[in-house]
């Protein structure tokens, strides 16, 4: 029976054994909302199943799985029966977990998440395959430059999009989104092909730690992939509005010209002074200019042809100096780990990224 006006639901006691830790769950929430919304910092980085970032053992309780097959538990994982994610677990009563690490506070700066619904206020396709996407949330959205949130499809379906505005545009209470269609998609299905403005959504967030944080004299350099363009854009725009002398630059990875988006933002950045650049694997680009394309003749100059991370390397051999703010595909994030994390040109405590787990 449902409770009534006046009763509060039940919620569900979690703890950690041996460290005090401890917060309540309410049902339909998953372990992860519930101990971020209580200030603990837990581990996590897609909250989406993908990554295993949160996996933790759970020593007593029983829980319903969102994803029975997701990416971020193993084989052995299987097995061993008691290893669950903290993003796709909800208790089923009273729980214990033992997490790999210890877990403290989270930074007081740093928004808790929530789940609220959401109705489309506007769709638009920008490319056959790219979408944006603004959700009406009712009331302000406080979240981070960089930050993303969890969307309910009405069958239940959750995916990860990135916020692709910098937050002072939620203050009405919107937020907008850039989404890719992946064929076959479940969501994506929804998102391009059933989804119309009126419709209702949950959103559920804000999630993510690769968010603007850098100090007033850290030059700042974001590279974003596909979708990833979204929050690196919100980043630089965040990033010049808190302090308009920083040096920003902006690295655009697309597969083509044809799927370079957003370009009047990317113009207003360049007229603020961000250095931007654009990198497009297609060699019809080419072909644009020979044809006299206009969409190549862009104020901060052509296209270049190749990847973007060739690209950046090519430009900056050495980020030791900048904070690095990078969104994109896996492959695209740990490559850029590796050719800078790894040989020492980036500094690995001053690069923030959001792998786009598929």
């Amino acid at each position: 029976m449902s409770p009534g006006p006046s009763e509060t639901p039940p919620s569900w006691q979690v703890s950690v054994p041996d460290s005090g830790v401890g917060f309540d769950c309410r049902p339909g929430d998953t372990l992860l909302l519930a101990g971020l919304r209580a200030g603990w910092n837990l581990s996590y980085e897609c909250a989406s199943g993908g990554c295993g970032m949160c996996k933790v053992t759970l020593v007593s309780g029983e829980v319903d799985g969102l994803w029975p097959a997701a990416t971020g538990l193993t084989a052995r994982d299987h097995r061993k029966g008691d290893r669950v994610l903290l993003c796709q677990s909800r208790p089923r009563g009273p729980c214990t977990i033992r997490p790999t690490g210890p877990i403290d506070r989270a930074p007081l700066a740093v928004p808790t998440p929530s789940r609220r619904p959401a109705r489309v206020v506007a769709h638009e396709n920008l490319t056959p395959d790219t979408a944006r996407l603004v959700l009406d949330c009712g009331r302000p959205v406080p979240y981070l430059a960089g930050q993303f949130v969890l969307v309910e499809l009405p069958d239940g379906t959750r995916r990860a999009y990135s916020m692709a505005r910098e937050p002072a545009a939620a203050a009405v209470g919107q937020i907008e989104l850039l989404v890719r269609d992946k064929p076959g998609g479940a969501a994506s299905g929804w998102l391009f092909g059933r989804l119309a403005v009126g419709d209702h959504l949950v959103v559920e967030g804000p999630y993510g730690r690769a968010y603007a944080q850098s100090p007033a004299d850290r030059p700042v350099l974001c590279v974003g992939g596909g979708s990833g363009v979204g929050p690196v854009l919100a980043i630089a725009e965040h990033s010049l509005t808190e302090t308009p002398q920083r040096p920003v630059s902006v690295f655009v990875g697309a597969r083509s010209e044809q799927d370079v988006v957003l370009v009047e933002r990317f113009t207003a950045l360049h007229d603020k002074g961000a250095d931007i650049v654009v990198a497009v694997e297609s060699s019809a680009v080419e072909s644009a200019v020979e044809n006299g394309d206009s969409r190549i003749h862009r104020p901060w100059g052509p296209s270049r042809t190749g990847r973007v991370l060739d690209v950046l390397e090519a430009a900056h051999p050495d980020l030791t100096g900048h904070d690095l703010y990078a969104a994109g595909p896996t492959g695209m994030i740990d490559a850029l780990l590796a050719t800078f994390v790894r040989t020492g040109r980036a500094a690995a405590d001053r690069v923030f990224y959001d792998r786009f787990v598929a």
